[in-house]
């Protein structure tokens, strides 16, 4: 009688209520280091919508590496783009459109983005387009950048330590002419009440998902997939010590709605949330579950089938108070990403 309530229980928790069936649990699989000579700071990484393909972005080395997944879970190199075809300059944020025919690249230094559509398989080497960042933005530099569901819209958090301006922004994304308008931008601490750092659609495309890492808080607005603005203000914070959010970098919603998962660099860990993805809000303030033990965890990622979560780590980075950070000194190997496998699948 037990199992039958607790199961009908959460039926209805997961219906209703817009809580994971069962607390997350994942186990370690498989490492890969940095392949650069040098040290280099990994700053994100995405899953294929279709595939178990991941790109990781190595901001240091300008290049972007593309991991497919073997039979026993290992991760070989695919495909690394690189320069001088790639055309990358510190890139920092990889994604995939939702299709995943397009590989899109926002570019620390020169503020532009790189785009690379697939032909026979792997993506083309050098970039079908390269558009340079708008004139309202030329003094931000890109951190998070996520894809509605869509595909029609691309959000990007515009942040860093607290010596760099600050700004959201929402462009229009034209996937067959691979162009990029601007729907809306919030700038500067007038309009940006912290430092965004990661940003993620709802799985409706209806609310942002941004953090704050000077704030230590995760914070959801509401979106119009109508006009492509985003609202001004945010209709849930989550903040405090309870959450465990400390100097969070990226988030990500699980493909089935159910999860938020955000790295706090600060406190090395990775955080999950219940999500609740009819109200889109997180559904508590503390989380289900916890990843501890990381070495400054910075990307995110969920696989399609949700079999598998990835995280990138800079390894042992020295930060100021400024929220820059410093990575003089460290080693290849110490920047690393981390494949884990889900006992819930």
């Amino acid at each position: 009688m037990y199992h039958y309530m607790r199961t009908l229980f959460l039926l209805f928790a997961c219906l209703f209520g817009g809580l994971s069936a069962a607390q997350p649990h994942y186990k370690p699989i498989c490492t890969v280091v940095n392949p650069c000579k040098n040290y280099s700071l990994v700053n994100s990484v995405d899953f294929h919508p279709k595939e178990h393909l991941m790109c990781v972005t190595y901001t240091l080395g300008d290049r972007v590496v593309l991991y497919k997944m073997g039979k026993v879970g290992d991760l070989q190199i695919f495909q690394t783009l690189s320069n001088p075809e790639g055309q990358l300059s510190a890139p920092q944020h990889a994604v995939f459109t939702p299709d995943g025919e397009t590989l899109v690249v926002a570019n620390w230094l020169s503020q532009a983005f790189t785009m690379y559509r697939r032909e026979n398989g792997k993506f083309n080497s050098v970039p079908d387009a390269v558009i340079p960042t708008t004139k309202e933005l030329a003094d931000y530099r890109y951190h998070g950048i996520a894809f509605s569901p869509c595909g029609k819209f691309l959000a990007v958090a515009y942040g860093a330590g607290s010596d760099y301006d600050r700004a959201l922004a929402v462009f229009h994304f034209d996937s067959k002419k691979l162009t990029l308008k601007l729907a809306c931008a919030f700038r500067g601490e007038d309009e940006v009440s912290g430092v965004p750092k990661g940003i993620a659609f709802s799985p409706d495309g209806n609310a942002l998902l941004v953090t704050f890492s000077d704030k230590n808080s995760l914070e959801i607005f509401s979106f119009s997939k109508t006009t492509g603005k985003m609202a001004p203000h945010p209709r849930q914070v989550v903040q405090g010590n309870r959450t465990g959010i400390f100097r969070p970098e990226d988030v990500k919603i699980s493909p089935d709605g159910t999860l938020c998962a955000i790295s706090n660099s600060e406190v090395h860990t990775v955080s999950f949330f219940p999500f609740n993805s009819r109200t889109n809000t997180i559904t508590r303030q503390h989380p289900l579950y916890t990843l501890s033990d990381l070495k400054f965890p910075h990307g995110l990622a969920f696989s399609a089938d949700q079999k598998y979560f990835c995280i990138t780590q800079f390894g042992p980075i020295k930060t100021d108070e400024k929220g820059n950070i410093f990575w003089e000194g460290l080693e290849a190997r110490e920047a690393k990403v981390t494949l884990y496998r889900s006992n819930n699948n």
